[in-house]
């Protein structure tokens, strides 16, 4: 695989799996039945694994000194990049509970004129509930009222009949003494 992508580098291409493979079946007499896609997956962990090394071995190649300025300077550069994600995460964190408190204050609020919406709601209630009874009482007095005036109406009906017949009693009394009193002589 080495030599493949080797090859490949040699013509001046990027080394890929397909490209590997090709250099491979051309060059180095392997079947042409090798799966590119694998073969990438691996032609690049190569690559990087080679490029990993390369790296160290540069690192190393360096003094000492300049790897301790580098360690310093990477300490420092860590230290002053942790103050600053601290005081953005402690001004975050303040103004999060400002904010907290400011939807605590205002979900007070609001707890409280539900609850103040709630005792007028049940007032109203009571309210209704008494306006009907009294519309109930009334009612019922109506109904009262109604009867008596309907008893009162007959009975004075049945009381003008009664004046009727006593009149027409009297009358019929009249009538008959009239018809059968002796004849008194008239006074001279």
């Amino acid at each position: 695989m080495l030599d493949g992508i080797g090859i490949v580098e040699k013509n001046g291409d990027t080394p890929t799996g397909e490209a590997v493979k090709k250099a491979m079946c051309l060059h180095l007499d392997v079947p042409a039945g090798i799966n590119a896609q694998s073969l990438d997956k691996e032609v690049q962990r190569i690559l990087d694994e080679r490029e990993h090394q390369h790296s160290t071995r540069l690192i190393a190649a360096l003094p000492q000194t300049t790897r301790n300025a580098v360690r310093e300077i990477g300490a420092t550069v860590e230290s002053a990049i942790l103050l600053h994600l601290g005081r953005e995460h402690d001004e975050l964190r303040r103004l999060n509970e400002q904010k907290v408190a400011q939807k605590d204050m205002d979900l007070s609020n609001q707890r409280a004129q539900i609850r103040d919406l709630l005792v007028k709601l049940d007032d109203q209630a009571e309210e209704i509930a008494a306006l009907e009874d009294a519309a109930r009482a009334m009612k019922e007095q109506l109904h009262e009222t109604n009867e008596r005036n309907t008893s009162s109406l007959t009975r004075i009906a049945e009381l003008e009949k009664r004046q009727d017949f006593r009149e027409e009693m009297l009358a019929f009394m009249k009538d008959t003494l009239a018809q059968h009193a002796p004849q008194l002589p008239e006074n001279p």
